[in-house]
């Protein structure tokens, strides 16, 4: 059987009881992948391959464990040795991955050769995704579902049970991926597979990092705090680095903080991503304004090819769907900031999870009218008069209020958030059953992280467990593919510790979603670009699938998928929807990796056709 190319940006390994595995471990490793380990013997064969540039891989003989981000053990300063070395002595002592009392973003794979063992282990953020696949006498593993698929030899089949929820979502929340039998190690668990088999373990929840409550009047300074301990980890585990700065409060937080740790003779660089559009010209101008006010020199990277282009590289190179519709340009930005001569970018992913989400108001607002209109029964019929007069923004809010602990309502927040999804079409295609099922499926991650019934918690927590895990590992690997790490602040255990224990008036004020981080930022960037208005840093994707548009081609081409109803595909591509987006990028996938009959382009040949079309002639 032919090998599969070994140009792992990230890490690769497995085990096999039949020594199976010698056509992998023997590939010589490339020129970007040179930490290599693997062991053989007479009953197993296991092999472990990572890239310096996004990981370290650490051996001791017939033992290897490989880091992924950066941990942290006590006080000091980042000392990924100590860590290593803390980790094998405990394993050889006992067995067991020491990993309770470790901070940061990471994920770990340990290789055991005595016992014949993996142990595969992702903190409750975690560093980017990891992917595992059980084979007839032995386990595979990777941090690029694209190269996981490419390992196996074969590829899987398409995991249809997914599908409903992958359109409600634009994502597959969970564990499972669109491949049948390929998985995804959730935050906070542990894999382990031996002669006996898999087997699962949940070692960490949220209320795994509970305690006592920060007083409000210290929210502020232990915030600050918290970043700045972060910040200082990023900056030792990659020196060089560089903020994706959109002008939003997140990043600009980060810019500010950054900002105070770093060398001032010399301006700060930042970046963004900057598409010629007039639907998009505001988000150059925030992320512009921003860098003027923060004083850092700023980059824009130019996404000015087609969009159907970006769209194809990203799922080829990943073989995860596009959550978000700007996820496509991260490739690019990753490749510019790697040929500026970057290890690293700063992004602000996961803070409205952690700080107050914006549709957090709508709960304010049915708590409020739940106290001024007591009983249930004047509430229903206060929601059914306003919305016979048309104010359907208020008929929402009585319903909320009189169904704030039910989370199966399918309008409830917390089935809501993140949810860009045009429901008619998805119940249409896969039937109300498959709907509820998908959406119960979800909130089922609040029940398996000890999330609280409160629904504040239940909103954000869902937030962070059903968006911006997702969007950060998807952001993660393409980073990694083009051999940079993508690090995330907010997405760092201390930084959730902290959010977990503020009290509700500091974590939740009412209508004023991370007001926390605002206070903070106005006191070092001044008031100006810590209260302007947000920005949704969307596209004109509608209208580039709508007649006419540079999509176009690509919707026109789309293939026969047996779940699709015929009058919804009718609808849709009459009048884009979400839901048209989302089977683009669905049959895109399909064609990349199930029927195969689009080609897939490396993240190295982009790299190359890039610099062609820069360089002079």
């Amino acid at each position: 059987k032919e090998v599969p190319e070994m140009n792992s940006m990230s890490f690769v390994g497995g085990i096999s009881k039949r020594c199976s595995l010698g056509r992998f471990r023997d590939v010589p490793p490339t020129e970007t992948v040179n930490e290599d380990w693997g062991w053989s013997s007479d009953s197993s064969e296991l092999f472990l391959r990572g890239a310096p540039a996004t990981c370290r891989l650490f051996t001791w003989d017939g033992l290897a464990l490989l880091i992924r981000g950066y941990a942290r053990s006590g006080s000091g300063p980042l000392d990924l040795e100590r860590v290593a070395e803390e980790l094998r002595c405990h394993y050889l002592e006992t067995g067991k991955l020491a990993v309770d009392d470790l901070d940061g973003s990471f994920t770990l794979a340990l290789c055991d050769s005595q016992a014949e063992r993996v142990v595969l282990y992702r903190n409750l953020i975690g560093s980017g995704f990891t992917y595992y696949r059980q084979t007839a006498d032995g386990l595979l593993f990777a941090g690029n579902l694209a190269e996981l698929v490419d390992l196996g030899g074969t590829a899987p089949a398409a995991n249809r049970s997914t599908l409903p929820g992958f359109f409600l979502f634009r994502c597959v929340p969970g564990r499972e991926t669109l491949f049948e039998d390929i998985y995804r190690l959730l935050p906070g668990e542990e894999i382990c597979w031996d002669r006996r088999g898999l087997k699962r373990r949940q070692r960490h929840t949220f209320a795994s990092l509970l305690g006592e409550t920060i007083p409000a009047g210290e929210a502020m300074e232990r915030t600050e705090a918290a970043l700045d301990a972060v910040l200082r980890d990023c900056r030792a585990y990659r020196p060089v680095s560089a903020n994706l700065l959109s002008g939003g409060v997140d990043s600009s937080y980060i810019q500010a903080v950054w900002n105070l740790q770093g060398d001032r003779d010399d301006l700060p660089p930042s970046y963004s991503i900057s598409v010629d559009h007039p639907h998009t010209w505001a988000d150059t101008d925030y992320a512009i304004t921003a860098s003027q006010a923060l004083g850092t020199r700023h980059i824009l990277v130019p996404a000015d090819e087609p969009y159907p282009g970006y769209l194809t590289d990203t799922v080829a190179n990943t073989a995860e769907p596009l959550n978000h519709v700007q996820s496509a340009y991260f490739g690019k930005l990753a490749r510019a900031m790697k040929a500026d001569g970057f290890q690293a970018a700063l992004c602000g992913e996961g803070a409205d999870s952690l700080f107050g989400l914006g549709t957090a108001n709508q709960i304010h607002n049915a708590r409020v009218l739940r106290r001024m209109v007591p009983t249930r029964p004047l509430r229903n019929l206060a929601a059914a008069f306003t919305g016979l007069v048309g104010w359907s923004r208020l008929s929402y809010t009585f319903r909320l209020s009189s169904r704030l602990g039910e989370y199966g309502w399918p309008e409830h927040p917390v089935n809501q958030v993140a949810a860009f999804a045009d429901r008619l079409a998805v119940s249409r295609c896969f039937g109300p059953a498959a709907v509820e099922a998908a959406s119960s499926e979800r909130r089922s991650l609040l029940e398996r992280y000890a999330v609280s019934s409160d629904p504040m918690d239940r909103l954000h927590a869902m937030g962070f467990l059903g968006e911006a895990m997702d969007s950060a590992g998807l952001w993660s690997t393409l980073f990694q593919r083009a051999g940079m790490d993508l690090l995330c602040p907010f997405l760092d255990s201390r930084m959730l510790r902290l959010a977990l224990n503020l009290s509700d008036a500091s974590r939740y004020p009412f209508r004023r979603p991370k007001e926390l981080l605002k206070s903070a930022l106005a006191r070092r960037a001044g008031a100006r670009v810590a209260r302007r208005s947000k920005l949704g840093f969307g596209q004109p994707i509608f209208a580039w699938m709508a007649p006419g548009g540079q999509l176009r081609p690509t919707v026109e081409r789309l293939g026969d998928h047996a779940f699709v109803d015929s009058a919804t595909l009718a609808r849709v591509r009459q009048k884009p929807t979400w839901f048209l987006y989302s089977l683009m990028v669905y049959d895109t996938w399909h064609k990349l990796f199930i029927d195969r009959s689009l080609p897939r382009v490396t993240a190295a040949a982009l790299s190359r056709r890039e610099a062609q079309q820069v360089s002079p002639a």
